[in-house]
């Protein structure tokens, strides 16, 4: 065996490894720490989504067993079955778990189709009679019940809105109902802070709280602020709407919901339209998240402080109804549905954004023409939890379209089968009588 002698080199030594500095250090604890608390933070939103804003189920399967369709005596078949393919393609491309429409004219032309699912769990189909949440549909059909008090004289369009309710707070009682149908009056939107990002069920669309009046709703907005000087801007606002139906109640000496009965939903005939309660209702449809095929439940929400706004419930068939009745002048004056449907401008003159009047959008069509022509077009969306709507007027053909989905993910499916139904009847000659009254 060879020795080593005393004085022969030793072996390498490898060195301790390098710690970090101590700035690095600290610096790695605290992002370690900083995601932890994200993490933590975090947990209940990403529980929330995953409980309902996921879809993860599969809709089942949608054959003619769960499609209806009504058409007016001697609609022409051929129409008729192509109004209520386009309908079935729409859901069938979409995904979503139903999708209903309506048409009608002031000719006399009425077709209503469905398709889909109004209750998965519950095995029941969609059918023309089957009620869904009308999200800001509600506000055009607040319009014109304000406009049928104006016109009455019982409510000036102009007048600070504590000359029709006595006690409002300071800062809101010099609004006029125009200004708060134009969305020009200043008062907020749902707040986005903090319910986004801490807890999504607090977020104020989100509501499951109950009010038992219009003016305990005003209970979440009436001390803010104003976003600006009434009439110098334009904030999109439910909670104006909100403010204004307590201007009519005070106007009208009626409770909301009860003038909304008397002087729009019996007058226009919409039978299915009504208040939305967190209680069972016949014939809603249950509400869902998602499309593409997939869904899950759409968290319950209480719309008692929304009703003008948001808080409605009705049949595309309905809504039609209600666009012919404006149009054929039962409701309003030709004078009265002029006002209405004019966009209102800023104090300095400007447009204002979104081109609203009251209570409606007011556009030329990029997809709707005659001749070669734009067509002016009067309409509204909403969504809603578990909802999605649209209503398309289009006043020189006497022509009115409504399609309503029951998932909040069908909002631009709603809009887009709305302009197809219409381009559909634009094709179709029509006899369309003038309004009674217009010049």
């Amino acid at each position: 065996m060879r020795k080593t002698g005393m004085n022969s080199p030793a072996p390498p030594v490898s060195p301790p490894p390098r710690r970090p500095p101590g700035l690095l250090r600290r610096l790695l604890r605290s992002l370690g720490w900083t995601a932890l608390v994200l993490l933590v933070l975090a947990a209940p939103t990403l529980a929330y989504h995953a409980r309902w804003s996921w879809p993860r189920a599969v809709v089942p399967a949608v054959g003619t067993a769960q499609e209806q369709q009504r058409a007016a005596a001697g609609m022409d078949p051929e129409l008729a079955a192509r109004l209520m393919a386009i309908v079935r393609d729409a859901r069938a491309t979409s995904g979503l778990p139903s999708l209903s429409a309506a048409v009608a004219r002031t000719d006399g032309l009425d077709w209503a189709g469905a398709s889909g699912w109004a209750d998965i769990d519950r095995g029941q189909a969609a059918g023309v009679a089957s009620r869904y949440r009308t999200g800001s549909i509600a506000k055009p059909i607040t319009a014109v019940a304000m406009m049928r008090l104006a016109e009455a004289g019982a409510l000036d369009l102009d007048a600070p809105g504590a000359d029709a309710v006595a006690g409002l707070p300071p800062g809101l009682a010099p609004l006029t109902a125009r200004q708060l149908a134009s969305h020009t009056a200043g008062v907020r939107h749902y707040s986005p802070m903090p319910y986004g990002w801490l807890w999504p069920g607090w977020f104020e669309a989100n509501s499951q709280r109950h009010y038992p009046s219009v003016e305990a709703g005003l209970a979440m907005f009436a001390d803010d602020r104003l976003r600006f000087a009434p009439g110098t801007g334009f904030q999109y606002s439910t909670f104006g709407y909100s403010l204004l139906s307590r201007l009519l109640e005070g106007a009208s000496g009626r409770p909301f919901p009860e003038l909304l009965a008397a002087q729009v939903f019996a007058p226009a005939g919409m039978t299915g339209t009504a208040v939305d309660t967190p209680d069972a209702m016949p014939d809603r449809v249950a509400f869902y998240v998602g499309e593409g095929g997939r869904y899950t439940a759409a968290r319950p929400v209480d719309s008692s402080f929304r009703i003008a706004g948001g808080g409605m419930v009705s049949t595309p068939a309905d809504l039609a109804r209600l666009g012919v009745a404006l149009q054929d002048g039962r409701l309003l004056s030709a004078e009265g549905i002029r006002a209405m449907w004019t966009a209102q401008p800023l104090a300095d003159g400007s447009a204002n954004p979104q081109n609203y009047a009251l209570g409606w959008r007011v556009d030329q069509s990029t997809r709707l023409f005659v001749d070669g022509r734009p067509l002016q077009v009067v309409h509204h969306g909403g969504t809603q939890a578990g909802a999605a709507a649209f209503l398309l007027l289009v006043p020189e053909q006497g022509l009115a379209v409504a399609v309503m989905a029951n998932s909040i993910s069908g909002r631009a499916q709603v809009q887009d089968t709305a302009l197809v139904l219409a381009q559909e009847l634009l094709q179709v000659p029509a006899k369309v009588e003038a309004t009674p009254g217009a010049d």
